[in-house]
């Protein structure tokens, strides 16, 4: 199930590692769930596996900032589907 927020999570990307440094990226809130745990589920994201495959930081930087705004209460689940 989606979540519901005020707009699309952006943030941009801080890997030097990879091409990515200076990236911005925005995650529309449909493709974004919380799961049973409470924590950010980004699989609907179609980058989400490709900064996987890339072997890129950014990855982790995303799922840490969306659950940073899930525990804030600045995501939340909604409750239609």
């Amino acid at each position: 199930m989606a979540v519901i927020g005020a707009s699309p999570v952006t943030i941009i990307s801080e890997d030097t590692k990879t091409p990515n440094a200076g990236l911005q990226y925005q995650i529309p809130l449909s493709l974004i769930s919380i799961d049973p745990k409470g924590e950010a589920d980004l699989s609907k994201w179609p980058l989400y596996s490709k900064l996987q495959s890339d072997k890129s930081e950014d990855q982790t930087l995303i799922t840490n900032y969306v659950n940073s705004l899930i525990s804030r209460g600045l995501l939340k689940k909604s409750l239609s589907p």
